[in-house]
C-alpha cells in the first residue's frame, strides 16, 4: 500500500523561501496563500505558506468551503495537544493535478474527507475501519481550511468524489458528517417501524432525521431550541421536545406505543443527555455515543444498564464507503435544501469568531470561505 507518509517537505520547510537574495524574497512572497491552524489553546491562527504542489498520483484541489465539525472546535478549545490540523468537510474545484491522474479533471467540482484506513489490517477486516493507525493518522495537507489543498494519493482514490452538476456545493458540503451519521446508524439494528430518539438538532443531528425518515423509522427530537425541533419535524420527526419544558421521556413512549424508543442517538453527550438517554430507551434498546470531548469523564447507571440490558455503542468518523454512499444520498430530490442548515458563511480571516460562534452553539452549520 503506497506511504500517505513519504518524503514531502512539512509546513516548516514550506514557509522557508527558496533561493537567495531579494528576486527570490518577492517571488516567495508573491507566491503565498492562508490556512488556518491552531498552535494555542482556544485559539486559531492565519498563517501563509507557499501553496502546495501535486505529486503523482495527487491532486490540489482549491477550497470552495469547509465545514466546522464539532471535532474543530474540541481541538482548538478542548484538551486535545497543540498543534493541531484543522478542517475536513471540504468542497473545492480541482485545481491541480499530478502525473497520472486521471479519475478527475481540472476545474472539477469535488466534495473530499482527510482519513483513509488500511482494508489490509485486522481492525479494517473486522468493520472496524476507523480504528486504524493510517485511518487515524493520514489527512490532508495542510488541513481543509486552507486555500488550496494538497490530496494524497490514497485520498484520491478513496475519499475525494465528484459532485454531480444539479447539486450545489453547499450541499456537498454536508457528504462527510453525513457519512458518519450512516456509521452510527450502520452499527445500529434499526428496522422499518422502529423508534428513535436524536438528542441534540444541530447540523449534524439534523442529517440522522431525513436518514431515520428514509428507513420509515419513527424519530423524535430532542433540543433546547425550539425552532431547531420545528426544523426536524418539517424533515420528518414525528415529534419533539424541549428538555426541562418537555417531557421528552413521555414524548417517546407516546411514539412506541408506551415502550421507549428503540434507540438514542446522543449527538451531545453529558451527565444530563445520559440520564435523557436511560429515561426514554426502551428494555434491551440501544444508546449510540456520537460525540464527546477530550477529559469528559460521566457516571454511569451500570445497574441499570445491566438489568435492562441497555447496550451501549459508539460511532467514531466516516470509512470510504460512507463518504460514496452519503454522496449517492445527497444527490437525490429528497434531500434538496439541505443546504439551509448553513447558518453562516463566513471568511477565513473571521475563522476565530468562526470557531467561537460554533463554540457558544449560536449556530446551526457554519462554514468557511477563502475570502468574502
Amino acid at each position: 500500500m503506497t506511504d500517505l507518509h513519504q518524503a514531502r517537505p512539512g509546513l516548516a520547510a514550506l514557509e522557508t523561501p527558496t533561493g537567495t537574495g531579494d528576486g527570490a524574497a518577492k517571488a516567495t512572497r508573491r507566491e503565498r496563500m492562508n490556512y488556518l491552524t491552531c498552535i494555542t489553546q482556544d485559539t486559531v491562527t492565519l498563517a501563509e505558506i507557499q501553496p502546495p504542489k501535486a505529486g503523482p498520483g495527487e491532486i490540489v484541489v482549491r477550497l470552495a468551503m469547509c465545514g466546522i465539525c464539532g471535532t474543530d472546535t474540541a481541538k482548538v478549545f478542548g484538551a486535545y495537544p497543540k498543534p493541531q490540523k484543522l478542517g475536513h468537510e471540504v468542497v473545492g474545484t480541482v485545481h491541480e493535478l499530478g502525473q497520472g491522474v486521471s479519475k478527475f479533471a481540472q476545474g472539477q467540482r469535488v466534495a473530499l474527507a482527510h482519513h483513509v484506513p488500511d482494508y489490509a489490517t485486522h481492525y479494517a477486516r473486522r468493520g472496524s475501519e476507523t480504528m486504524d493507525a493510517l485511518f487515524k493518522r493520514s489527512n490532508i495537507d495542510p488541513g481543509g481550511f486552507a486555500e488550496l489543498i494538497r490530496i494524497p494519493v490514497l485520498h484520491v482514490n478513496n475519499t475525494v468524489f465528484a459532485i454531480p452538476d444539479h447539486m450545489p456545493m453547499d450541499r456537498a458540503v454536508f457528504m462527510e458528517p453525513m457519512a458518519c451519521c450512516l456509521r452510527a446508524l450502520d452499527r445500529v439494528s434499526l428496522i422499518e417501524g422502529d423508534s428513535c430518539l436524536v438528542v441534540g438538532a444541530g447540523a449534524v443531528g439534523m442529517l440522522f432525521v431525513p436518514l431515520l425518515r428514509d428507513r420509515a423509522v419513527t424519530t423524535v427530537i430532542a433540543d433546547m431550541r425550539a425552532e431547531r425541533i420545528e426544523l426536524a419535524q418539517a424533515w420528518g420527526a414525528a415529534a419533539g421536545g424541549v428538555p426541562g419544558t418537555d417531557d421528552v421521556a413521555a414524548i417517546c413512549k407516546g411514539a412506541s406505543a408506551g415502550r421507549g424508543v428503540d434507540c438514542v442517538v446522543l449527538t451531545v453527550v453529558t451527565a444530563a443527555t445520559v440520564q435523557l438517554a436511560m429515561d426514554a430507551v426502551r428494555d434491551g434498546g440501544t444508546i449510540v455515543i456520537f460525540g464527546g470531548k477530550p477529559g469528559t469523564e460521566l457516571t454511569m447507571p451500570m445497574w441499570d444498564i445491566w438489568v435492562r440490558e441497555i447496550n451501549l455503542v459508539s460511532s467514531y468518523s466516516a470509512t470510504p464507503d460512507g463518504l460514496r454512499r452519503a454522496m449517492a444520498i445527497l444527490s437525490g430530490r429528497t434531500y434538496e435544501g439541505l443546504e439551509r442548515l448553513i447558518s453562516h458563511r463566513m471568511p477565513l480571516a473571521e475563522a476565530q469568531a468562526a470557531f467561537e460562534v460554533v463554540q457558544k452553539g449560536a449556530a446551526s452549520k457554519v462554514v468557511i470561505v477563502p475570502g468574502n
